[in-house]
Order: structure tokens, then C-alpha cells, then sequence
């Protein structure tokens, strides 16, 4: 199981997708077994996980779910085996994503970090110029993650574009991924400060650089400052809570 479909779970047991998202999520539940199984495992380890066990029965029953998972999905082979059926890479595929989830839940023990709430959205720029291996370039490469390389491809436009908000957010947002705080915290704040539809995009970042430094009492600054109706509210709510 992939990160993506983690975060698409969680977005389905949030009750954030979209109606298309939603009816094609639904739909595949039906049409497709695995990713049914796949979901149904992390539903109830997310749910039993993340809940606070009001006794101790609650943890036993916990820990006899995970028991039975495990050996419903591990089958020791015998020793003179020598090559795992298929079926069985299947099953192991299967216990590798409680082991993940397991980690994700437990060993984290519940603190929010940089990874959980960092879901950039694509990059796709809207300006067309002279430039256009430019424009390509910093997309192709902020899609790939490759982000030294998008912010060299960011910084050729912002020179001919030096007004558009949107590539110097995406500036701001290549340099936090390489850990360049100061020139990330210039530019969140100077979006953030403005007047622009970028305005509160910019202040969530900013909110989410002092929780990738760990600095977990200006992340919560931050947060409290974003408004209810701006688009990142839910996260930061939620990022709130978890670091309560």
C-alpha cells in the first residue's frame, strides 16, 4: 500500500473528498477486492489506534485483533520450501502495510510531523512567456520532487514575473523541502502579509516550517491565525488537535 492511498482513506473517513472523488472511491470498493481489503485494514487499525482506550480490556481486544490479522495474513513456510507461491507475496504484501500502519500509529505515538500535513498540490503555472522550456522545467520537476532543481527553474521566471505570487509561494515551498528556512520564512511572510488569494496558503506553510524545526509553540501561533473560512482551516484544526 502506498502513501497516496493512505492519504485517500483518510480523506474518505474525514469526509473530504469531493462527490466525483467520492463516488469513484465508493465505486471501487465495490469493483475492486483488494482495495477493499486494504481499505477495511486501515479503517480499523486507524479507528483502534488512534482511539484512547478507556480500560485495559480495550487494549487486549486491540491486541488480539492485530494477533488475528497477523496470523490470518503471515503463514510461516515449512523449512524444506524453497520458493513462496504467489499467493503468499499477496498476503505478505498485506502484512507489510500493518507493519506501516502499525509504525504510523503507534511508534509516532500520536505527534504530528512535517510529512504527515506536506500534500503540495501540482504545480501548474498559468503565465506563458518567451520561457516556456522554463515554465516546463519547474513543473516537471516540482511534480517529481525534485525541488533544487524546481527552485533553480523557479527563480529564472520569478525574474521575468517578479509580481506573480504564485511562482514565489512555490519558490517558498521548494526551499522548505531543502531545509532553506530563512529564505522559506521570508517569503511565507511576505505573502502572508499581502493582500493576495495566496495569502492564507502562504501562512499554512509558514505554520508548517516551524513544525518540521519542531517548533511546535510558534506552529500553534500560526495556526490559530488562520481564519475559518479559508480553505486551509480544516487542516490546521487538525493539526491543532494533534498537537495539543
Amino acid at each position: 500500500m502506498d502513501e497516496a492511498k493512505y492519504i485517500l482513506f483518510d480523506k474518505y473517513l474525514n469526509k473530504e473528498l469531493t462527490s466525483v472523488e467520492l463516488n469513484s472511491f465508493e465505486d471501487q470498493l465495490v469493483s475492486d477486492a483488494d482495495f477493499k481489503q486494504e481499505f477495511e485494514i486501515y479503517k480499523a487499525l486507524e479507528t483502534s489506534l488512534t482511539a484512547k482506550f478507556e480500560n485495559v480490556q480495550e487494549e487486549i481486544e486491540l491486541r488480539k485483533t492485530l494477533k488475528s490479522l497477523g496470523n490470518q495474513h503471515i503463514k510461516a513456510p515449512k523449512k524444506e520450501t524453497k520458493v513462496i507461491p504467489l499467493f503468499n507475496y499477496k498476503n505478505l504484501l498485506v502484512a507489510a502495510s500493518i507493519a506501516v500502519l502499525i509504525g504510523l500509529f503507534v511508534f509516532n505515538n500520536g505527534n504530528p510531523v512535517y510529512g504527515d500535513f506536506a500534500n503540495h498540490n501540482a504545480l501548474e503555472i498559468v503565465v506563458r512567456s518567451e520561457n516556456n522550456q522554463a515554465v516546463v522545467a519547474a513543473e516537471e520537476a516540482f511534480n517529481s520532487k525534485k525541488y533544487k532543481e524546481a527552485l533553480q527553474q523557479l527563480t529564472i521566471l520569478s525574474d521575468e514575473y517578479s509580481e506573480d505570487v504564485e511562482i514565489e509561494l512555490y519558490k517558498g515551498i521548494c526551499n522548505l523541502e531543502l531545509n532553506n528556512y530563512t529564505e522559506a520564512y521570508q517569503i511565507f511572510t511576505e505573502i502572508s502579509n499581502g493582500d493576495s488569494s495566496f495569502s492564507t496558503k502562504a501562512t499554512w506553510y509558514k505554520a508548517l516550517m516551524y513544525l518540521k524545526q519542531e517548533k511546535m509553540e510558534d506552529c500553534k501561533k500560526v495556526l490559530q491565525t488562520i481564519p475559518e473560512s479559508a480553505e486551509e482551516y480544516s487542516e490546521a484544526q487538525k493539526l491543532l488537535k494533534k498537537l495539543d
